[in-house]
């Protein structure tokens, strides 16, 4: 595969026309060429602090204080944790996940509350997705 426009290169990410050759899943080369295309190939995101097993409770919330929202055990977040199916919470963390996909995330740092189940739930829901997890249980 190759991919040309402005590549952010090197450890300053300088603005480099060419082309990024990827051969195997690997950086086979980045050329300084002539490119004719106006993309900018830069490396992907890492989100480095997540807690996607919440996303069942996205959007929930507003007009609540922090505390109404996620003090333990009755904080709104916790009642919707509790109250959601495993193939809810699952189908809500993969759609965060894809959104991230969709934003140009490579990977992300997940602290993980539920312990083993809800390392596997993640696990499940990023089986679907180009996002490589990084996980802390607690």
């Amino acid at each position: 595969m190759e991919l040309s426009g402005t590549i952010l290169a090197g450890d300053d990410y300088e603005p480099v026309e060419g082309r990024v050759v990827v051969e195997d899943g690997e950086i086979a080369a980045v050329e300084e060429e002539s490119a004719d295309s106006n993309d900018i190939v830069c490396p992907a995101f890492v989100n480095a602090h997540t807690h996607i097993g919440d996303s069942i409770a996205k959007e929930a919330g507003r007009g609540l204080s922090l505390e109404e929202l996620v003090a333990p055990p009755d904080g709104l977040k916790h009642r919707l944790l509790r109250e959601a199916s495993h193939n809810e919470t699952v189908e809500a963390m993969a759609r965060s996940l894809s959104f991230m996909e969709t934003g140009g995330t490579g990977a992300f740092v997940e602290f993980r509350e539920g312990g083993l189940e809800g390392v596997e739930a993640l696990a499940e829901a990023a089986a679907a997705v180009g996002v490589e997890p990084v996980v802390f249980g607690r």
